[in-house]
C-alpha cells in the first residue's frame, strides 16, 4: 500500500461519521447568498462566512501521480484545511469528496469505484498540455467511459479522444485546440507548466462550486479549459 501524507487532520474531536458531509447539499437562498463561480467572487463580496466554514469542514482527498500537491496548495489558500495526499491507488481515505489525477486507467476505476461505493463525488482531471478537462462524477452514476474494459489503458488519450468527438459531434465552438493536444502532452515542459496549473484552477473552481450548492455539469459532460483561446 502506498504512503499518504495529510497536510492537516482535524483535532477538533470531529467523529469520523460526520465528515461525511453532503458536499452538494442546497443551502437556504434567504440564509446567505453564495458566488456562483470563483470568478464572480469580487463581484460578490468574496465567500460568504457560511461558505467558508463549508470549506473549513470539507475533507478533501486527492489521489494520483499528477499535480497532486499542486492541487493541495492552491486548495488551502482557499480555505481548505483538511488535506489528505496519495500518491496512487489503493490508498483510500476517508474524505467528503475526491478529486482524482490518476493517468492508468486501472487505478482511476478504482478509485471511482471504491468511492461510488461509500456516496463520495470524484472530481477527475486531465492533463492536455495547453489546458486541461475535469469530469464530476457523482455516487449515483455508473463507471464513465475511460476506465471500462474496452478502454485504453491511458485515461488522458481516451479523454482526448471523446472529447474532441462530442465537440464534434455537438458543433460546439472554440474546442479544435482538442485536435493538438496529444502533440503538447509529449513535450514535458508544457505539460508539467501549462497543463498541471490548468488542471489545478479548474479543480480549485468546481471544488467551491460544488460546496457552494451551485448546478454543476457531471458526466457524461465535462469541463475544459486552456490558452489557446486566449492568446494572439
Amino acid at each position: 500500500m502506498f504512503a499518504h501524507k495529510s497536510v492537516h487532520l482535524c483535532t477538533s474531536g470531529v467523529r469520523q461519521e460526520d465528515l461525511h458531509t453532503k458536499v452538494c447539499m442546497k443551502i437556504d437562498a434567504n440564509r446567505v447568498i453564495l458566488p456562483q463561480t470563483i470568478k464572480n467572487m469580487e463581484q460578490s463580496g468574496g465567500l460568504s462566512t457560511v461558505l467558508r466554514q463549508r470549506i473549513t469542514d470539507t475533507k478533501v482527498a486527492i489521489i494520483g501521480n499528477m499535480a497532486v500537491e499542486l492541487i493541495a496548495e492552491a486548495i488551502k489558500r482557499l480555505g481548505f484545511v483538511d488535506i489528505v495526499l496519495a500518491s496512487e491507488y489503493p490508498e483510500q481515505p476517508l474524505c467528503d469528496v475526491v478529486i482524482c489525477t490518476c493517468t492508468e486507467k486501472n487505478d482511476c476505476r478504482a478509485v471511482i469505484a471504491y468511492y461510488r461505493q461509500i456516496d463520495i463525488p470524484v472530481i477527475c482531471t486531465f492533463n492536455f498540455g495547453i489546458g486541461a478537462c475535469a469530469v464530476i462524477i457523482p455516487p449515483e452514476k455508473g463507471l464513465p467511459h475511460f476506465v471500462e474494459d474496452k478502454a485504453g489503458n491511458d485515461t488522458v488519450s481516451s479523454m482526448i479522444d471523446y472529447t474532441s468527438g462530442y465537440s464534434k459531434f455537438w458543433n460546439i465552438q472554440n474546442n479544435e485546440w482538442i485536435d493538438d493536444a496529444r502533440k503538447w502532452i509529449a513535450s514535458p515542459e508544457i505539460k508539467s507548466s501549462i497543463g498541471e496549473y490548468t488542471m489545478t484552477a479548474m479543480v480549485a473552481h468546481l471544488l467551491v462550486a460544488m460546496i457552494a450548492g451551485n448546478k454543476v455539469k457531471t458526466y457524461p459532460k465535462f469541463y475544459l479549459s486552456t490558452i489557446a483561446n486566449d492568446v494572439n
